[in-house]
């Protein structure tokens, strides 16, 4: 496993600034996003194809791979977002990626309320699977607390709905932790669907991105678990309260000591 930047919480440089940052700091690659920090706010001009040749350019001189595109949105019921999502699975492969990850930002409570919306849900997230066949790529899903991909139960049954092979999940260890408590057995869970991860620590009950060595997360048991049973690939570093650029080369220095030297 390696550990690749995340350039969404990165707005004081340019994308390719960015990637050279994240080289120079020792990250294996990077996760790019086209949300622009805790906003709504989208950069399109990151599928454009004059920004995906700088940007591939970059990456074959500094052999820094882009190693998943992102865009954690509602695309649900905004009709930008899921038009932004269908270009973001288009553009994968120009990025030199399979892998697409996703969620919802709508609140789990909706559909308790809006019982449609879980409809739509399955409805946009099937089409999108088509697109995601078309192009050859994987649309990774993550489940988060308080969405309406809040636990593994509503992913399992909106796959089965769903009926597409495109369909896998972003295990995010701290999101995983507060949906479903037991990390080991939801790998077990999930293995046949897993084809990417983010790496963060939180305490029960607080929907709180800590530093890896902060929370109640044990990192190295959870990442021995993935290694051995389904997963051994690049690894995101997903955090937002922070810093991002200040604590970046101490996160790097610590997953790789205590938690990747360690598996």
């Amino acid at each position: 496993m390696f550990l690749t930047g995340r350039n969404q919480m990165i707005l004081d440089h340019s994308l390719v600034d960015t990637m050279r940052m994240f080289q120079k700091m020792g990250y294996g690659g990077m996760e790019l996003s086209i949300v622009r920090g805790l906003t709504s706010v989208l950069a399109l001009d990151y599928l454009d194809d004059y920004v995906i040749r700088e940007v591939n350019e970059v990456s074959e001189e500094l052999n820094f791979p882009v190693t998943a595109l992102a865009c954690h949105q509602n695309y649900v019921t905004d009709e930008l977002t899921f038009q932004a999502q269908k270009r973001l699975l288009t553009s994968a492969r120009k990025y030199h990626t399979d892998i697409v990850i996703m969620s919802t930002f709508i609140p789990y409570e909706i559909r308790e309320n809006t019982p449609e919306v879980y409809d739509k849900l399955v409805e946009r997230t099937g089409e999108l699977c088509k697109a995601a066949e078309y192009q050859g790529v994987k649309l990774a899903i993550e489940v988060e607390p308080n969405q309406l991909f809040h636990n593994l139960n509503i992913f399992f049954d909106v796959a089965e709905k769903v009926n597409s092979p495109a369909l896998k999940l972003n295990f995010d260890v701290g999101h995983m932790y507060l949906s479903e408590v037991d990390l080991e057995q939801a790998i077990d869970r999930a293995k046949d669907f897993i084809v990417y991860s983010h790496i963060d620590n939180m305490c029960m009950g607080e929907h709180c991105h800590k530093l890896p060595w902060e929370g109640e997360i044990d990192l190295k048991a959870v990442y021995r678990k993935l290694k051995e049973t389904c997963y051994d690939g690049p690894v995101s570093l997903d955090i937002y309260l922070q810093d991002y650029e200040k604590v970046a080369p101490k996160c790097l220095e610590y997953v790789n000591r205590e938690v990747f030297g360690q598996l």
